[in-house]
């Protein structure tokens, strides 16, 4: 009779637990921040702090959890809460299943832009303008690949930058020994400036060896590159938007390639892989000029009278 009383308290014990155990380990958190960092150094007890309600029922409840499932730690970092229960949000934390965060570098973006993407990230930033990369490239713009990486909260950005620039450098090599004899440039280097401009040029991937043509031929017949992106440059981080005439007679401006003669000093931006393979396996053509026709396309002209009646043509004399 005592071992039957004795089964009965117990059940009687487990059905009244079973209901608020089942509500506790199904409990959403309601917290504005849909992230949750657990610290170096938090207790168990102290990170159910920051995703339920403190009670003493709670406590006894989170204990009973962390006992059934046989959990002893969770583990450093930043969890996505993203309406997850508590029972998948201690199992996450057991496992660490922390958040992978994205950052990406653009096709097209300067230095000044990617400092402040950095500045916004959830990077450990020390790498203040591209200052850490360890290079043998005479300048820092331009000098990471254009792609997506993955990190976790609080990585310091020069390893992903680091990462991102020996990529590019990898890349760029292989290219070049591809190169085209016929192709005048002189080192890898002037390679990515050149494609830094073809980036900024071009309105899509299929006129990047045509846009690229067009400056090889400049560079071989001594002609100026006229390219308006590489002003713009030299006129940041202050450019307002418009190049007047004054910007484009400036002659202090090292990247106005409508003053100086060959390509500015560095890169105007960071290159997709396309525009490098433009910059390097192109050969000088046919053409010698380009105008924008469309938002997203060019017109082609051999002669500086047929480039003339185009931009007639468009209305783009007036």
């Amino acid at each position: 009779m005592r071992i039957f009383y004795s089964f009965l308290a117990l059940a009687v014990f487990i059905l009244s637990v079973a209901g608020p155990y089942k509500a506790f380990i199904n409990y959403q958190p309601l917290i504005d921040d849909p992230f949750v960092y657990i610290d170096k150094g938090d207790s168990m007890e102290k990170v159910l702090t920051k995703v339920a309600p403190i009670s003493l029922i709670n406590k006894t409840l989170f204990k009973l959890f962390i006992f059934i499932e046989s959990i002893e730690t969770f583990q450093v970092g930043e969890y996505k809460i993203n309406n997850k229960n508590l029972n998948d949000l201690f199992i996450s934390f057991n496992k660490g299943d922390t958040f992978t965060h994205k950052f990406t570098v653009t096709e097209g973006s300067n230095i000044y832009e990617l400092q402040e993407n950095i500045n916004m990230s959830s990077f450990d930033n020390d790498c203040s303008f591209l200052n850490c990369i360890n290079t043998n490239y005479p300048f820092k713009e331009g000098i990471l690949l254009a792609e997506t990486y993955f990190y976790k909260k609080n990585a310091l950005a020069s390893s992903i930058l680091q990462k991102s620039h020996n990529s590019l450098d990898n890349r760029l090599s292989r290219i070049w020994l591809k190169k085209p004899t016929e192709n005048p440039l002189k080192n890898k280097f002037e390679a990515l400036v050149l494609a830094s401009i073809i980036e900024k040029e071009a309105g899509n991937n299929k006129e990047k060896s045509l846009i690229a043509s067009v400056f090889l031929k400049r560079m071989n017949l001594g002609m100026r590159l006229q390219a308006d992106p590489t002003i713009i440059y030299g006129l940041l981080p202050n450019f307002n938007g418009d190049i007047k005439k004054s910007d484009i007679l400036n002659r202090k401006n090292l990247y106005n390639t409508y003053m100086i003669k060959g390509l500015p000093p560095t890169p105007i931006s960071n290159t997709s892989i396309s525009s490098i393979e433009a910059a390097i396996l192109s050969t000088p053509g046919d053409f010698l000029f380009f105008v924008a026709d469309s938002p997203r396309s060019h017109y082609f002209s051999k002669t500086y009278e047929e480039h003339l009646m185009m931009i007639k043509k468009l209305g783009l004399d007036k």
